[in-house]
């Protein structure tokens, strides 16, 4: 059915919402199709106890929804841009980045807290993530980070359940589900964390040669969101960036200018190695300072395959 379209989509509440969010700008230039959303369910989701840098790093909220993409089954799919492998296979491309909300990480907490430093000795830190926990312990070695994993509102109980001090979110996510904060105090780490490549942006991938599909989504595509996340993903793939590396990448417009913040560090965080504020009004300016970084990385951070 010409008229039809059908869109992949994790089956968790985040990406339900991010995926209507899309289907309705799309019906909104297109109101005589039909958007029909197929919920996929993939490594990520089957397996929520072991930590994503050993289930595969990035690729596991996304390989199965690729392979319906490269069976025909789905016609695009909506995903986390963080989430998307540097290198997508050879058929299939990201057809649109639509307007980037907030790429920042927050620390949520019951405690009113107005920096980093307001967190009591030996704070325990929810986070699943090696950037997040390299850059924390960085500049608080004495926190002790607790791995949690789950979709938001897990984690929000996880601060009570296991007696954390507070954990780590995007606000991207926070702000796209409305959550309902009241009883908690939450901090923007923007002068601490770098944030992940691509985070707060939407990526809708399709296959190369479906050029219907391809006119459709050049309709939502944010010309200045794309054109910062094509400088990120540049640097993670010179840096071979998953899950396993504590990697953070930020293009981003300051005064009227492009720049970009990147940074490589231990998990431990005794190690960091960043670049900060870099006009990146070039090309190949992602490829360039992450090679600058990797030849400043004297700790073997960046392992070679």
């Amino acid at each position: 059915m010409a008229n039809k379209v059908v869109v992949g989509s994790r089956k968790s509440k985040l990406a339900m919402a991010q995926t209507k969010l899309v289907i309705a700008a799309l019906a909104k230039l297109f109101p005589t199709t039909d958007f029909e959303i197929k919920n996929v369910i993939t490594e990520g989701d089957r397996n929520q106890r072991a930590s994503l840098a050993k289930l595969g790093g990035k690729g596991v909220f996304v390989k199965e929804i690729e392979d319906e993409l490269q069976d025909g089954t789905i016609d695009f799919a909506v995903h986390s841009l963080k989430d998307v492998m540097p290198t997508l296979p050879d058929d299939l491309t990201l057809g649109a980045f639509p307007h980037r909300v907030s790429p920042f990480d927050c620390l949520v907490s019951r405690q009113p807290i107005a920096s980093i430093a307001d967190l009591p000795r030996g704070a325990r830190i929810g986070t699943n993530s090696l950037r997040r926990q390299g850059q924390l312990l960085s500049v608080r070695p004495d926190l002790e980070i607790v791995p949690i994993r789950g979709n938001i509102d897990t984690r929000l109980k996880k601060i009570d359940t296991e007696n954390l001090d507070g954990a780590v979110l995007a606000e991207a996510g926070l702000e796209r589900l409305n959550v309902d904060l009241s009883g908690y105090h939450v901090l923007n780490l923007k002068e601490v964390v770098i944030p992940a490549v691509g985070q707060g942006c939407l990526a809708i991938e399709c296959r190369k040669d479906d050029q219907r599909i391809l006119k459709m989504l050049e309709q939502i595509n944010d010309p200045q969101s794309a054109e910062c996340i094509h400088i990120e993903r540049e640097f993670m793939r010179e840096l071979g960036g998953s899950c396993n590396f504590p990697i953070g990448g930020h293009a981003y417009y300051e005064n009227g200018q492009l720049v970009f913040d990147g940074l490589i560090a231990s998990p431990n965080g005794e190690h960091v190695v960043k670049e900060e504020k870099i006009p990146a009004n070039k090309p190949g300016v992602g490829k360039q300072i992450a090679d600058q970084l990797l030849a400043r990385d004297k700790f073997g951070i960046i392992e070679g395959d």
